[in-house]
């Protein structure tokens, strides 16, 4: 019935122009982890990033009311759980809760929101109900959900190979996730396999700074013309000489010259 039409569709799809561009890939810059390590780039890297014009950026709470200017021309992706630090014995389970209710992700601005989801971990029922208790809010005020999928947990539980990151992408999105942020297999000609069966956006996370920027931005430009939709760097973004131009070439590289 294509007559009828959805405030709620058309606030999602609205949201989600602002990251995805009409090739349908994006650079998505993350900027959101310093509420769980106290620690990470400088107080105002995000008008740094913001100036060299990514498609979105990952960021914390503070980040987006301290500098809502920044959003001007990309979009804002809310870290929406966290609750767990860095500062003390970090589990090898899923330790992430909801900290916000998409509400107050809207009320701020966001255009999306992301949170993490571990399939495979021994407790991954924990993290599974989390995602789906936040995709039943955002579908009341159309507000994607980004789902970060690591397959069992930071600590390998699950062997990361295309396999693996392929299932629990999938399962992420099954249960509702309208994107997906997670690593790539070390083998490139294996992330199509990864890709074929997820009818969502998938954004390769950046993972350890590279030795150099020449190669992040190759990595880069490698995932995407394997299938990726896009990518979200952190430390490869904001631990560069240069973050503003880091940002046009890893723009350049997601979305061609």
């Amino acid at each position: 019935m294509e007559y009828m039409s959805s405030a709620i569709g058309a606030a999602k799809t609205r949201r989600a122009s602002r990251f995805l561009e009409e090739d349908g890939r994006g650079f998505l810059v993350a900027i959101d982890m310093q509420s769980a390590s106290g620690s990470g780039p400088d107080l105002d890297v995000v008008e740094k990033i913001a100036a060299g014009g990514p498609n979105g950026i990952l960021v914390s709470w503070q980040i987006a009311r301290r500098y809502p200017e920044a959003f001007r021309n990309c979009g804002m992706i809310l870290r929406i759980d966290g609750t767990t630090t860095m500062l003390g014995n970090y589990g090898a389970g899923d330790q992430f809760a909801q900290m916000y209710e998409i509400e107050m992700a809207a009320r701020i601005g966001a255009d999306a929101v992301v949170c993490m989801a571990f399939p495979g971990a021994d407790d991954d029922v924990v993290g599974m109900r989390k995602l789906v208790a936040m995709v039943n809010e955002a579908e009341k005020v159309g507000m994607p959900v980004i789902a970060e999928s690591i397959p069992g947990s930071w600590a390998k539980t699950v062997p990361w190979d295309a396999e693996h990151i392929a299932k629990a992408a999938r399962i992420c999105v099954e249960v509702g996730a309208d994107a997906i942020k997670t690593m790539m297999p070390e083998d490139p000609s294996e992330i199509p396999d990864v890709i074929a069966n997820i009818e969502a956006p998938v954004f390769c996370l950046g993972g350890p700074k590279k030795e150099t920027e020449d190669e992040a931005v190759e990595y880069a430009r490698t995932v995407v013309a394997a299938g990726a939709s896009g990518i979200a760097f952190g430390r490869n973004v904001f631990g560069a000489k240069d973050p503003t131009a880091m940002v046009q070439r890893l723009y350049e590289a997601v979305h061609g010259a």
